[in-house]
């Protein structure tokens, strides 16, 4: 087996240089983070991180007690149960697609669509994602907008109260343009860390967007908004730059072509470190390019009265999963930037109701293995790839069935992650016909029952939804 031959892709030179010096927002507020642990060593920063979170039906009624499906509602405790030690990085991040509100009267918006959903979450509820550990929140996302402005202000007001407690940093959203697209910034014991957020706007409407006086997001399909967001997180002087993307085809394993290019060019000419995309609903591959993990689609986590997509005989094997990425960062030399050493990924289920890693390690052993296939295929899902592909980020199953990727000489570093990666090698990838078989499973037509979101809400979008999944525009 071959291993991953990495190193000198760490050693730096990537576009953030020229992008720091040319820092037009220098002097950007910096916060101090809470995280769900300390850092064990100033040299060193562990992320956690997960796709899309929601804590409610769409069009169901919120309740501080916890999610209402019955005569009593179901306590915010029992969402998590199977998942509370998983989230124990300094660093946890989360696309959270829900309006923040307790309030039961906002309006709906109209978002062009014949069956629009709406999903609010509780305030209370998003604190006991705090209380969980989830302190890095992306709020850029399609349903940011699902009960028009005012809901937008109650997500803004209910995120920056608990930002305001140190319970969480918060971008993607904001009362402007200018709040919308500002990155946050951190200071972490290991460095200074900035993180932004843009996402899709649904059918790219206009009033959506923010402006300079009305509160809502950026819009990643809208070229202004999205050169906007790229220019201010490369005009950080951080030394580690996250950049989360809601974007993507629904039920689609396969990043796109434009999805491929732009995320690349982020990485390659804004200095951004890390790129974490969601949206898709399933996963999506991972690619390491110059040592910045590029993960294009994580998949649900915590949707509350989504699809059970486990319960899909077209989704099964391959579109029945979340994921969980844990990311291992370490600085190698006095003053240096912080470098990727290690990823592990576990795949999730149940993400619908109560998400859990697989039972069966072998379940998950086989999930992992698709995630390879997919890592291997981002440029051709019609061609076999073998595990030396450039870019390739292949994961090795551990007893457990989660998968493992580190990066060379990530063996010889003198804390966990050393320990964890000794004796690592690049796992081979399966043979060319068994490859085949996953791209199949993994690409075969949808019935239209398994088309929708899921439960009784789960019906056809409307066209327009289809028209905009690829295109960028100029703002109307």
């Amino acid at each position: 087996m071959v291993a991953l031959a990495l190193a000198a892709a760490l050693a730096g030179g990537r576009g953030g240089d020229v992008a720091r010096a040319a820092a037009a927002d220098a002097g950007a507020p910096t916060a101090k983070v809470s995280g769900a642990r300390a850092a064990v060593h100033s040299d060193t920063l562990t992320l956690v991180l997960v796709g899309d979170v929601g804590l409610n039906r769409s069009g169901t009624a919120v309740d501080a007690r916890g999610v209402l499906e019955g005569p009593q509602p179901t306590p915010w405790s029992e969402l998590s149960v199977k998942i509370a030690k998983l989230i124990n990085g300094e660093l946890n991040f989360m696309n959270l697609e829900t309006v923040v509100t307790d309030r039961n009267d906002l309006a709906a918006a109209d978002k062009g669509q014949a069956v629009p959903f709406g999903f609010r979450s509780h305030p209370s509820g998003v604190r006991f994602l705090t209380d969980l550990g989830f302190n890095l929140v992306s709020a850029a996302n399609n349903h940011a907008y699902d009960f028009g402005v005012a809901g937008a202000r109650e997500t803004v007001r209910n995120l920056a109260a608990l930002a305001a407690e140190g319970r969480l940093h918060f971008s993607g959203i904001g009362l402007n343009r200018e709040e919308a697209s500002r990155p946050v910034e951190l200071s972490l014991p290991a460095g200074h860390v900035a993180f932004s957020a843009i996402g899709i706007v649904t059918n790219n409407i206009n009033a959506h967007r923010a402006t300079a006086d009305k509160p809502g997001t950026m819009a990643y399909r809208i070229d202004e908004d999205w050169r906007e967001v790229r220019r201010r997180l490369a005009a950080t002087q951080a030394d580690y730059r996250i950049l989360s993307i809601h974007y993507g085809e629904e039920k689609d394993v396969r990043a796109d072509g434009r999805q491929l290019t732009e995320y690349r060019d982020a990485a390659d000419h804004d200095g951004v470190d890390l790129i974490v995309g969601h949206h898709a609903h399933v996963v999506r591959g991972v690619e390491i390019r110059h040592g910045v993990p590029i993960f294009y689609g994580l998949g649900n986590f915590m949707l509350r009265g989504a699809r059970d997509m486990g319960a899909e005989p077209a989704f099964a094997g391959c579109r029945d999963y979340g994921l969980l990425a844990r990311v291992h960062l370490r600085r190698m030399s006095p003053g240096g930037r912080l470098a990727l050493r290690a990823i592990e990924i576990v795949p999730i289920r149940d993400m619908h109701r109560q998400p859990a890693p697989f039972a069966d390690p072998e379940q998950a052993r086989h999930r992992v293995e698709v995630v390879n296939v997919l890592s291997a295929r981002l440029e051709d899902a019609t061609s076999p790839m073998s595990n030396t592909t450039p870019g390739n980020a292949l994961f090795a199953t551990r007893a457990d069935g989660s998968g493992l990727y580190c990066v060379a000489g990530a063996a010889s570093d003198p804390d966990a992650v050393g320990e964890l990666c000794r004796g690592w090698t690049a796992p081979p990838l399966p043979p060319a016909i068994e490859q085949a078989e996953i791209m199949h499973a993994c690409t075969r037509p949808l019935p239209a029952s398994a088309k929708g979101k899921g439960g009784k809400a789960a019906k056809a979008r409307a066209g327009a939804k289809a028209k905009t999944a690829h295109a960028h525009t100029k703002a109307r």
